[in-house]
């Protein structure tokens, strides 16, 4: 008897012996059946498997490309704003900005690309994208070029106009330093030429140069009497070589005098105030005087005379309250003062000779000069009137006669 058996698996039929022969084959046909439907099974299974696999890495594929391409749209769309945005910075910032946000990009893209497959359209997009960002980077650029020559040109002109400015006031200040310094040489030479003169006229006397910066005149005179090393009183001396007069000398080296203790103060100039334009000297005040410089020396010697002459007077006051004092100057006069006397008349003798001189052209200036002449003559008189009486005529330096006199 013959039974059908179904395989569960593949749904084929078998036929079955009931003997124990036929028991056997089935079990081997049904054996074989197994293990050729598990083989196909396997078989079907690896199959799947594999499709599987295959459809994975085609799903894996397709995502892993959209990712990319959605970053590289993203990456350049986010270059693009940047690059709009930041249009107007300083071109080597931006280019430096633009380099470093593609090393980053190229970074990215080398991450991404570690799947073989995606290399060629990963190479392909960073080419594209890399192309698009040389492109935008040399608009911009030129668009900096553009925009920097344009400022080249807006700064050369300015600095153009600039250093025409800039020559304008170098010449400027060079005339005025020229003219400064040729006023301030001619001054100078002037000063050389009257400290000369005082030097060749008086050459007791020092005559020193006041240095430059240095608060004061030009030139001091310390009056030294004859034989005698010590100053009776300086004279202040500033000179002057300007096409005009400046009153505010006057107070200045009115303010000098005072603060040196200078006896006089002189101005020598070359042009007179033109209140005084017609006279030789005058005098601002008993300390101040204005000279005019081709008179300036003899005007001085007159000055330094009447310092000497006060001097002298001033000591002779001063002896007359002293008996003593008063037996020494008589000693003194009588000895080593007579030749002084004698040389003070010759002093004065010679004086007048000048002054007879200068009358013709000073006439206004020397009738005050012939009055301080008249003084001097007088006080001289006198004080040898007084030495004769002192000395009961011993001493007669004038020999009984009067002095000198007058102009007729």
């Amino acid at each position: 008897m013959t039974m059908n058996l179904k395989c569960p698996d593949c749904g084929k039929e078998f036929e079955i012996e009931e003997s124990q022969q036929a028991h056997e084959k089935q079990a081997a046909a049904l054996k074989a059946q197994q293990e050729e439907a598990q083989i196909e099974t396997q078989r079907l299974l690896d199959q799947q498997k594999k499709q599987l696999a295959a459809d994975q890495d085609a799903i894996n594929q397709d995502a892993v490309n959209k990712k990319v391409e959605e970053q590289l749209n993203e990456s350049k769309n986010r270059l693009m704003k940047e690059a709009q945005e930041k249009a107007e910075l300083d071109t080597q910032r931006l280019l430096k900005e633009q380099k470093e946000q593609l090393a980053k990009d190229q970074d990215a893209v080398v991450e991404a690309a570690v799947s073989k497959q995606l290399e060629e359209k990963q190479a392909g997009a960073l080419k594209l994208q890399q192309q698009n960002l040389e492109q935008q980077t040399q608009l911009m650029l030129d668009k900096k070029d553009r925009e920097r020559e344009e400022e080249m040109k807006v700064k050369d002109s300015q600095h153009k106009l600039d250093k025409d400015r800039l020559a304008i006031k170098i010449n400027e200040l060079q005339a005025k330093m020229q003219r400064d310094q040729a006023v301030e040489l001619k001054g100078e030479a002037a000063e050389v030429r009257l400290k000369e003169a005082l030097i060749k006229r008086f050459r007791d006397d020092l005559i020193l140069d006041v240095k430059k910066g240095q608060q004061g005149a030009d030139l001091e005179q310390h009056v030294t009497l004859q034989g005698s090393s010590q100053s009776i009183g300086m004279i202040m001396i500033e000179r002057k070589s300007t096409k005009s007069f400046l009153t505010t000398w006057i107070p200045k080296l009115k303010k000098e005098v005072e603060s040196s203790g200078a006896k006089i103060g002189v101005i020598v100039t070359d042009v007179m105030p033109k209140i005084h334009e017609d006279k030789s000297y005058f005098e601002e005040s008993s300390t101040i005087s204005v000279l005019r410089a081709d008179v300036a020396v003899d005007m001085i010697e007159i000055i330094r005379t009447n310092m000497i002459r006060n001097y002298r007077e001033e000591v002779t006051a001063i002896a007359s309250q002293d008996i003593e004092l008063t037996a020494n100057v008589f000693a003194y006069i009588t000895g080593e003062g007579k030749k002084y006397l004698e040389d003070f008349k010759e002093q004065i003798i010679e004086r007048r000779e000048l002054l007879k001189i200068k009358d013709a052209d000073h006439n206004k200036i020397m009738k005050k000069e012939w009055k301080n002449w008249e003084d001097q003559k007088d006080a001289y008189n006198k004080l040898g009137q007084g030495l004769s009486i002192a000395s009961n005529s011993r001493v007669n330096v004038t020999d009984g006669t009067p002095i000198i006199e007058g102009p007729k």
